[in-house]
């Protein structure tokens, strides 16, 4: 009796080359019954109307959004019945009897989770399929350039490319996912694709977690699988696709080999990858050229992860009755004298109370915070929970224990020196529910504290667009944020954790949105020269934000160097003063600061005023760029 076997299929506007693999398929002895399943990710070019036609035995599935990869093969992962699963690239066709020789050798070995085709391109030439799982030793090897000096028979048995020819039947650490016969006893035990990998490396994922549960992976070359290769990958996204490739890699790592070993393994490929540009021009490869080219710009972080449409509804809408559409998640320290306005503000919200709770993290203080928190909690009509971090810390660790804490899919931050407008929440899901993962409000100072705002060196935030993700105003999926691990903790204070999370959430493809009507009033601190360079002193993190994303700093660092525009010029005028104690014509060097702080950016509205703070200002931004340098040197980056 012949083998049943479902073969699931994700398209993506492929008609024609989608149409020609299936017949190929099916018009082929694959000695087994098979059933087909198509998943057409939203094409816009007719692809799934093209393929029921021409392949009516095919069941096809529409999906409304393009899913990604992953995700697709996991529904239809969940359609399947049979007891083996082929998931099959639209661009791969099987040679005749391929299917029931990956079937034969998948019961020659019980514990067979995955079988792999031999892959070879249409012009039979052979495609490199099976590899090594990453590790700190491959990656020196690579970045020395000394894959030919290793023994022949040790780099065949770790299936490194050019050392194997795919020609025998044998275990491998994992293979490429564009022809993958999966036991459907092992997909039970394992579990599906990593759904946060909406293209690349879910099948390096999915083989190391079933290895990793005592499962195995084989290749067997008598099965041939024909793969044109990129094909919807490379019309979609471009040379991004080396930077969505990136980061789903460089996530798998962090989880595997830990953060540290990961990043050390992510410097060692930028090596690599520049050691194989500068090889490809050196002997005239424009092809090969072009490729390290685009691995070197995306492993130095010149090019942003793409943008991709996220498919699951998750924005608030009830389900459960009693559970919350949205988490207000605060932290606090040494502030009890602001709390009881922003819960007032909050219970004055136009969303109705029981559609969202407030969780507020005291983070260890060592004022009347608690007490406050817990009269609040007794009286308030909100669903209002207080938390307290185990140890003093920075704002980072305690949004994290509150987020963790959330039980609604979105979680807004604002914090507890802001009073949200009564529209706010609402306003924020309105622009969640458009499908949007992050939504940033915007933020300006009370009516009542604009008399402030020009004041010598006061604190005003105005929030207008997405870029930096102030945590006084955001709304976060959950989900994203799990993805991520929430807020670096790294930071010590707030000096950036939020600007670095909404860049690592933004790294899964997420494209922010800015919303003008969901409005927080953030106080104005008054201020003052001290209070400034009190400041200015807490920024030493900053620099990490930045660490190994170059593309982040376009619209959000000045000529992609200076945290400020003020600070070039400070450090001319700074030479100056040191120039003059023996050349007095040196002090022409301070004009140009002179004039940015008199004119384009001075650090009070009162004319009469501004020549009197120069002096302040300008130990004020020197003291930033100290700060910046220190900060520099800490995260091995360069931002001043």
């Amino acid at each position: 009796m012949l083998p049943q076997v479902d073969v699931g299929v994700v398209t993506w506007n492929s008609a024609s080359l989608t149409t020609k693999a299936l017949r190929q398929l099916l018009d082929s002895d694959q000695e087994a019954q098979l059933r087909l399943m198509v998943w057409d990710n939203a094409s816009e070019d007719g692809t799934a109307e093209f393929v029921a036609r021409a392949v009516p035995e095919a069941e096809v599935i529409c999906s409304p959004e393009n899913v990604g990869f992953a995700r697709a093969v996991n529904q239809l992962l969940r359609r399947s019945r049979a007891p083996w699963f082929l998931a099959l690239n639209s661009d791969a066709w099987p040679e005749a009897h391929a299917v029931g020789k990956l079937v034969a050798a998948a019961n020659a070995h019980p514990r067979a989770a995955a079988v792999a085709p031999k892959l070879q391109h249409p012009d039979g030439v052979l495609e490199h399929s099976t590899h090594p799982f990453p590790s700190m030793g491959l990656a020196v090897v690579d970045a020395l350039g000394l894959r030919r000096a290793l023994p022949r028979r040790w780099a065949a048995d770790h299936c490194l490319e050019g050392a194997w020819a795919h020609d025998r039947a044998r275990q491998v650490d994992w293979a490429v996912g564009a022809a993958l016969l999966l036991r459907r006893e092992a997909v039970e035990d394992v579990g599906g694709f990593d759904e946060r990998c909406f293209l690349y490396v879910e099948d390096l994922e999915w083989c190391f977690r079933a290895r990793s549960t005592g499962w195995e992976i084989w290749f067997e070359p008598a099965a041939v699988v024909h793969h044109v290769g990129n094909v919807s990958g490379e019309r979609r996204f471009g040379e991004q696709r080396a930077a969505l490739e990136g980061a789903n890699l460089r996530r798998f790592l962090a989880e595997t080999l830990g953060p540290g070993q990961a990043s050390l393994h992510h410097r060692l490929q930028t090596v690599a990858a520049a050691r194989c540009y500068a090889g490809a021009r050196w002997s005239g490869q424009p092809g090969e050229q072009a490729h390290w080219r685009r691995q070197l710009r995306a492993a130095l972080g010149l090019i942003p992860p793409p943008v991709l449409v996220d498919a699951d509804d998750d924005s608030g809408r009830h389900e459960d009755g009693d559970a919350p559409r949205v988490t207000v998640v605060v932290s606090t320290r040494n502030r009890c004298e602001r709390l009881e306005g922003l819960v007032a503000a909050l219970e004055k919200q136009s969303l109705p109370a029981d559609a969202f709770e407030v969780v507020i993290v005291d983070n260890c203080t060592t004022d009347g915070t608690s007490a406050t928190l817990a009269t609040l909690a007794r009286d308030s009509q909100l669903r209002l929970r207080a938390l307290r971090t185990s140890k003093p810390g920075g704002p980072a660790a305690a949004r994290n224990l509150g987020w963790k804490a959330a039980r609604a899919p979105v979680v807004a931050f604002t914090d507890d020196d802001c009073l949200p407008d009564p529209h706010w929440l609402e306003e924020g899901l309105a622009a969640m529910e458009d499908r949007a993962r992050v939504v940033v409000g915007r933020t300006r100072p009370p009516a009542d504290q604009l008399g402030l705002v020009g004041r010598p060196f006061a604190r005003v935030m105005q929030v207008d667009s997405p870029r930096f993700f102030e945590t006084c105003n955001v709304f976060y999926r959950r989900r994203d944020l799990e993805t991520v691990g929430g807020f670096d903790e790294r930071f010590g204070q707030p000096n950036g954790e939020d600007t670095h999370l909404g860049i690592r959430v933004s790294e899964l493809g997420v494209q922010a949105v800015y919303a003008e009507a969901a409005v927080v009033y953030h106080d104005v601190r008054p201020g003052g020269a001290l209070a400034a360079l009190s400041e200015a002193t807490r920024w030493t993190d900053l620099p990490l934000v930045f660490h190994g994303r170059a593309y982040a700093r376009r619209g959000r660092v000045h000529r992609y160097v200076f945290w400020k525009e003020s600070h070039p010029p400070a450090m001319l005028a700074a030479v100056g003063l040191l120039l003059a104690l023996r050349w007095r014509p040196a002090l022409v060097l301070l004009w140009p600061w002179m004039r940015y702080r008199l004119e384009q950016n001075p650090v009070c509205q009162r004319r009469r005023l501004r020549l009197a703070t120069l002096p302040a200002a300008l130990a004020v931004d020197l003291t930033e760029v100290a700060v910046m340098v220190r900060g520099s040197l800490r995260h091995r980056t360069i931002l001043l």
